[in-house]
């Protein structure tokens, strides 16, 4: 099987940056700046970015390029390994089921967004109730009282913060809509009700745009995320512009951009400073790796890690740029101030974004852009996800790889009844169970363990070696102390914070019964199971007559990493590195320079 190549270079470097940017930035970034400070979170985000991302992002494109694989493959660098590879795939098959379902939801705000008034607006309509709270004065079941209405609203949590809920008045429109409307949720995970049909097929028609998206390879989807990137980046300028123009803008300008130091005291924020700033490009995801797999073998990575990296930040910061003008306008005229709108995970965007949407002048057309805008998103972090799990099994099952059609209609069609689970009546529950445990603690450990297995199992020695062979240089030996030692702490004090702050999952006033958390462990665990059953099988069938000899021979790189580095290269001279491997001793033994 012929593995496909990227037409241009850019087009790799857009698809990166898709993925990166996503919704998710969108979504927390501006939460996690409320949340500590304001300014003051960037201080800590621009070090870790700097720090602790550029050597993990390059770390995955080396290996990525070397090996010319997927997520699986790539770990015949150090065999035993491979169940990282394996874990990585589990964990994306439940994140493009998850993130279908939000891009469902966008598309459904996303047409209701083009009616003669926003629906999510005011009561009156058929899904409403007699407490509704209206942010207009079009019925007769207004409360115009708004500070108020906030002040009495409980709090609950998701994610990694809080929410508002329902208010000791009633909800608001825009709640009801959400709740009543587009989930009509129930009352728990006990009762799980019946399928929205209407989301079904907002699902469905998902589904069809991700297989069009991908079923062709990276020569079709690479020609895509042109678009796909470039629509949320310039309807981003014209949230910039114009939400700099309105009244009350500057203050949420300048609440976003003047550190609070005192914050700065506080090890919360550098550890969430440094945990969104090492996640913000997918590290442990696999997904730099699958898409590093496609570009040349001679391509210099280095210079994308940090190409990447920087953009990356740079567009985050500017996102947060146009999201507090426009929060700053809303506090305005609402007469609350910023922090009144701190929110984080769904209720931010389905509540929170449409809420104020309704308080700006010509309200459906930032509804239109708005959403639009985070459908492209959604788009470009799913595409991605998707094309990780197609390439692990292609790399798999190299028969069927062929038809590469039949393999992403299969996987879809997989993907899309899982997901349907999250669109029944009490599906949110299901999803917000699945996403509070499926990346804790597994890509933590994942990560961990690429920096540990690479930087000295595999060795710093050889890793320069092979930096080498592709593009004729070494890298500064500041990011191989990077990939050896800074990386593996920071992330090990993030995996340690996140055991210490651990909290039961919760969607915003209901508690999840001890049995949902049992399985939501069991999902969290799924993607870890792999790790030592392939460890233990690959150093069982390895060659030794002795535990020590066995796990030896099983550390040596598979004979498929082994390369022709030069065009004058005899067979011998590329075979003899693995004859010398058998000499070598325990990874525990040898030191590697660095």
């Amino acid at each position: 099987m012929a593995h496909e190549r990227w037409r241009h270079h850019l087009d790799y470097v857009i698809v990166l940056l898709g993925f990166a940017v996503g919704s998710g930035t969108f979504i927390k970034f501006p939460y996690l700046c409320m949340r500590n400070g304001g300014g003051a979170f960037l201080i800590p985000f621009v070090l870790f970015t700097i720090v602790g991302t550029i050597p993990c992002v390059f770390l995955e494109m080396v290996i990525g390029q070397y090996s010319q694989s997927g997520p699986v493959n790539v770990w015949n660098l150090c065999p035993p390994f491979k169940g990282i590879g394996v874990g990585t795939v589990i964990i994306m098959f439940l994140y493009t089921t998850s993130y279908s379902v939000i891009f469902a939801w966008f598309a459904y705000y996303f047409y209701n967004s083009f009616s003669s008034s926003l629906p999510w607006g005011h009561c009156g309509n058929t899904w409403n109730t007699e407490t509704c709270i209206s942010h207009t004065i079009d019925d007769n079941r207004t409360v115009t009282n708004v500070s108020d209405m906030l002040t009495n609203s409980t709090v609950g949590t998701y994610g990694t913060g809080p929410i508002n809920v329902t208010s000791a008045i009633g909800m608001t429109a825009t709640e009801e809509f959400w709740r009543l409307q587009v989930l009509q949720v129930t009352s728990g995970l006990e009762t799980i009700g019946h399928l929205r049909w209407t989301m079904a097929a907002c699902l469905l028609i998902t589904y069809v745009i991700l297989f069009l998206c991908v079923f062709k390879g990276i020569r079709v989807s690479g020609k895509l995320v042109y678009v796909t990137v470039a629509v949320p980046y310039v309807l981003m300028l014209v949230f910039l512009v114009r939400g700099c123009l309105l009244p009350g803008s500057a203050d949420g300008i300048y609440y976003y951009i003047y550190p609070r130091f005192e914050k700065l005291l506080e090890p919360k924020i550098w550890i969430e400073a440094c945990s969104f700033a090492l996640y913000s490009l997918g590290i442990g995801f696999g997904c730099v790796i699958t898409l590093s797999g496609h570009s040349r073998f001679s391509n210099n990575c280095f210079k994308d890690a940090i190409q990447v990296t920087l953009i990356d930040m740079i567009s985050t910061i500017i996102f947060g740029f146009a999201f507090f003008a426009v929060i700053g306008h809303v506090a305005y005229k609402r007469g609350l101030s910023v922090e009144d709108f701190e929110s984080s995970g769904f209720n931010l965007i389905f509540i929170v974004f449409p809420q104020i949407l309704t308080y700006l002048p010509l309200p459906q057309v930032w509804a239109v852009f708005t959403f639009l805008m985070l459908m492209t998103l959604e788009i470009d972090s799913l595409v991605p996800a998707f094309e990780i799990v197609v390439a692990a099994v292609r790399d798999q099952f190299p028969v069927q790889a062929e038809r590469r059609w039949l393999v992403t209609g299969a996987i879809a069609v997989g993907n899309f009844l899982f997901a349907l689970l999250y669109i029944t009546q009490g599906g949110i529950y299901v999803l917000t169970l699945v996403d509070w445990f499926t990346y804790f603690p597994s890509v933590a450990i994942f990560v961990i363990l690429e920096c540990l297995v690479v930087g000295w199992c595999y060795g710093a020695r050889r890793l320069q070696e092979d930096i080498n062979s592709m593009w004729g240089k070494s890298v500064p030996h500041v990011m191989i102390i990077s990939i050896k030692y800074i990386c593996p702490l920071l992330l090990l004090i993030i995996f340690c914070h996140s055991l210490y702050s651990y909290r039961p999952p919760k969607y915003g006033d209901y508690d999840y019964p001890p049995w949902a958390t049992v399985v939501g462990w069991m999902v969290s665990v799924c993607s870890l199971v792999p790790l030592p059953i392939v460890f233990g099988v690959t150093v069982f069938r390895s060659s030794g007559n002795t535990l020590k000899m066995k796990l030896k021979h099983a550390l040596v790189p598979d004979p498929s990493w082994i390369r022709r580095t030069s065009s004058d290269s005899t067979a011998d001279e590329v075979l003899q590195p693995m004859a010398l491997e058998q000499e070598r001793c325990l990874p525990s033994e040898r030191t590697s320079s660095v």
